[in-house]
């Protein structure tokens, strides 16, 4: 039956796994399969140095092809299986810092821009549904959009590092009436892609200064460490 629906989707609709092409009205297991087998792991990047990051994978193939569906095509069906790679991430960077407690997970802000042209905070959905993925799996995570952009900045596609950090400087801050993760339940900043880590650390920096506290940072994906 399921395939008879997928056909019929892909003869009406024109759907396809956003991952291969192959018709269906959703991500293929295929793909999802593949796509748990990026490697959880430690990475580097020249403006975080002192706080921990953590991917799932690269940034290239069959996770690019996802995200940019999700960004572009308005593909919400693969929001869940992503943010099962960023919870991946997150529970990397729990088990090498050996934290018991609780977390916040501190998404990056999307600019109100980008917000209007995919109609949804990309940042914010992925880091939903890794809080769900890691209260099923017994963390004690609690979703924390607790930093908002304080002015208008340029697209970062295409821009270096140096003009990437430039963009950034001094962009983000506290919402109004919100406090920073604390000892007690200390922040993840967590982002879709890492690539050279200027937006996970002007949202570190905007954190610091109001006093908070971090474990680390993780993301869905990463560019090759070249920074």
């Amino acid at each position: 039956m399921v395939d008879l629906l997928d056909a019929a989707a892909d003869i009406l609709l024109g759907a396809a796994c956003p991952g291969c092409g192959q018709p269906g009205r959703r991500l293929c297991p295929g793909c999802a399969a593949a796509l748990n087998q990026g490697a959880v792991r430690r990475r580097r990047r020249r403006p975080l140095e002192g706080l921990a990051l953590w991917s799932a994978g690269d940034y290239a193939g069959l996770p690019q092809r996802l995200l940019h569906a999700l960004k572009e095509e308005r593909r919400w069906d693969v929001v869940d299986v992503l943010g099962g790679r960023l919870a991946a991430a997150v529970a990397g960077l729990l088990a090498e810092s050996a934290w018991p407690g609780p977390i916040a997970l501190v998404p990056v802000p999307s600019s109100a821009a980008a917000v209007r042209r995919r109609g949804l905070d990309v940042g914010r959905r992925l880091a939903s549904a890794a809080q769900q993925r890691l209260l099923a799996a017994g963390v004690d995570a609690r979703l924390c959009a607790v930093l908002r952009q304080r002015r208008r900045v340029a697209d970062q596609a295409g821009l270096g590092w140096a003009e990437r950090q430039a963009n950034l400087d001094q962009a983000c801050g506290l919402r109004p009436g919100w406090a920073a993760p604390g000892p007690e339940r200390p922040g993840v900043v967590v982002d879709d892609v890492v690539t050279t880590g200027a937006s996970l650390a002007e949202a570190w920096r905007a954190l610091a200064a109001a006093g908070g506290c971090l474990l680390g940072a993780a993301t869905m994906a990463a560019t090759a460490d070249r920074f």
